[in-house]
């Protein structure tokens, strides 16, 4: 062991003729006992430069002595091994990562599953909606929940964290939320039992923005809860606003059990139209660390098509126009919803 530290140390090639003799090696009692003479010692030195063992050779005859044509030959045949060694090495992880990716791409077509893949057919009210995830699978949450008497629940969420955790909890926040406003008729009661549900999970200290819009096209009208979530903004002939104040926002979900919500009846004319996004779309940047934000997006929708459709795709456009090419550091899901001006009172 002696010589395999001082080589595996130096990362050095030893050749020693008499080893017993060499004062590299005195105070080692193992080369007294084996009877070691000659010897050469080359590391096996991989292209990260890292020195996994060594390849040792040994003699007990000192009449064949190795010279330095032999360690020339033996540190090539320590090169090779060294190279068959990242070859395989390489091909183990490209394996691993085969794997990994088949993984990825089954959770991407499982998480893509959740979401919505048709919008509500309401007469006199149009939807649209864009979603993608900054890693192969994201945390936000976006759904069509058509309800009894013909209503429409648009509910978007956000979980907090990115990747495979955070698609797991979106999945469970599909489930439940679906079960909560589809068998509790007040939407208040339907989120205080979603976030009781969510925060007795054993979820640790994760949490989860949430907002739900319940349109109700019989009677032209809105019906807003938020739990922490970002405030929908509507656009009318006023301009633009926020759907919900800071005031009536209760906390995100899974943070307390016993948390109470606040709903919000909107009357909607003909033309309104209400955006709903997550915290991708105002926090986007571009390559000076500027921010897309909150007063940016509220132009856009001010001065916007009118067209749902239009409208969110050009908020999408808009953000990457701003982002220059910036790889985007969160999920963006943005959902429209707009009551058509032909329709009437």
């Amino acid at each position: 062991m002696t010589i395999v530290k001082q080589a595996m140390q130096t990362g050095e090639a030893i050749l020693s003729a008499d080893a017993i003799q060499d004062s590299r090696f005195e105070m080692s009692d193992s080369l007294s006992q084996l009877q070691i003479r000659s010897v050469m010692c080359t590391p096996i030195l991989l292209k990260s430069g890292d020195i996994i063992g060594v390849i040792q050779i040994d003699s007990n005859d000192l009449e064949r002595t190795f010279s330095e044509n032999d360690l020339d030959t033996f540190t090539s045949v320590s090169s090779q091994i060294s190279l068959a060694i990242d070859n395989a090495t390489m091909h183990e992880e490209l394996l691993r990562q085969r794997d990994l990716q088949r993984e990825l791409d089954f959770a991407t077509q499982v998480q893509l599953g959740f979401l919505p893949n048709k919008r509500p057919k309401i007469e006199n009210y149009e939807f649209f909606d864009y979603y993608e995830a900054a890693l192969r699978v994201g945390g936000d949450y976006f759904d069509y929940i058509i309800m009894p008497q013909g209503k429409v629940a648009v509910a978007l969420g956000d979980v907090a964290g990115k990747g495979v955790p955070a698609a797991l909890l979106m999945a469970r926040l599909y489930s439940a939320a679906r079960f909560h406003l589809l068998t509790q008729p007040d939407l208040k009661l339907a989120l205080e039992g979603l976030n009781s549900e969510i925060a007795s999970s054993g979820l640790g200290h994760r949490f989860i923005t949430f907002v739900v819009v319940v349109i109700d096209p019989a009677k032209n009208q809105a019906t807003v809860v938020n739990a922490g979530h970002l405030p929908p903004l509507i656009r009318n002939k006023n301009g633009i606003s926020s759907l919900i104040d800071k005031e009536q926002s209760g906390m995100p979900l899974g943070i307390s059990p016993h948390q109470e919500f606040q709903e919000v009846i909107i009357d909607l004319e003909p033309g309104d139209t209400i955006c709903l996004y997550t915290d991708g779309v105002t926090d986007a940047m571009n390559p000076d660390n500027e921010i897309f934000g909150r007063k940016r997006l509220n132009q856009f929708i001010l001065d916007g098509p009118d067209d749902i459709e239009e409208l969110i795709n050009g908020i999408v456009a808009d953000i990457e126009k701003f982002s220059q090419d910036r790889p985007h550091i969160d999920d963006i899901c943005a959902v429209g919803i707009k009551r058509s001006a032909s329709s009437q009172e």
